[in-house]
């Protein structure tokens, strides 16, 4: 696969669709090219729209899971604390194994990838990185950022209620992905038939009142549970990132 041309199709392929800005992006001790959505607001407004005519011409309201709301268009702070624990103690880990032998790279897969700024950040500290997410356009905007720094990326369209990869994960990360309660079941599934044995799954969550009900959740399901929290430049709280083990 030729990245470069790959990444110049892939981003040719998104600006027909969408006002698009590449700039660095400081994620702890690295500075990463990262491409989004210039302007989220302008994708929900036209999703809106959309939603309008096609009301007006069925008749019919649009609602719940057909929405299709642009979720992903924004870069939510959780993906950047995630991304900045990620990086922070992936290169300590790696500055001490620095005269060992090297193991291979952890796998990682980035759930709910949005437009895959965690899972870049694992790709660029060395990672093979899988992002997954249901909607097309994340795995476009993951796909070219992933590429931009590593080979060693991948991407599948995934539905966390019912599909399985085929295959299991060092390290599951997910940016904000606990709001709904309904999908806590499908998630803890999920994380049963994808991580490895000693893995762990890594959430990042903003302080919700839903994160502080899925800590007794999770706990009765026998997770070995850890929170840590993670200042980010963008708000004036830290995020919490919830670990999880089994």
């Amino acid at each position: 696969m030729d990245r470069r041309r790959t990444i110049a199709r892939l981003h040719a392929r998104l600006a027909r669709r969408f006002d698009l800005i590449t700039e660095p992006i400081a994620v702890g001790p690295l500075r990463i090219a990262f491409t989004r959505v210039a302007d989220p607001e302008k994708v929900l407004d036209e999703l809106c729209h959309r939603i309008d005519i096609e009301e007006r011409l069925t008749g019919r309201r649009v609602t719940g899971d057909h929405l299709g709301l642009p979720y992903w268009a924004e870069l939510w702070d959780s993906a950047i604390g995630i991304g900045q624990y990620l990086a922070m103690n992936t290169t300590d880990r790696r500055r001490a194994d620095i005269d060992a032998n090297p193991s291979p790279a952890d796998t990682v897969l980035d759930l709910g990838c949005g437009m895959g700024l965690a899972g870049t950040v694992a790709a660029v500290m060395g990672a093979d990185v899988t992002f997954a997410d249901v909607e097309t356009d994340c795995l476009l905007f993951s796909a070219v950022n992933g590429l931009r720094h590593s080979a060693n990326v991948s991407w599948k369209k995934t539905d966390w209620q019912r599909d399985d990869l085929g295959r299991r994960f060092d390290l599951i990360i997910g940016s904000d992905v606990l709001y709904d309660r309904t999908q806590w079941p499908h998630l803890d599934a999920f994380f049963r038939r994808h991580l490895q044995p000693n893995g762990r799954v890594l959430l990042g969550e903003p302080g919700r009142q839903s994160g502080d009900l899925f800590i007794p959740w999770i706990l009765e399901r026998n997770w070995q549970f850890h929170q840590y929290d993670q200042s980010v430049p963008t708000r004036a709280t830290p995020i919490r990132l919830f670990e999880l083990k089994l």
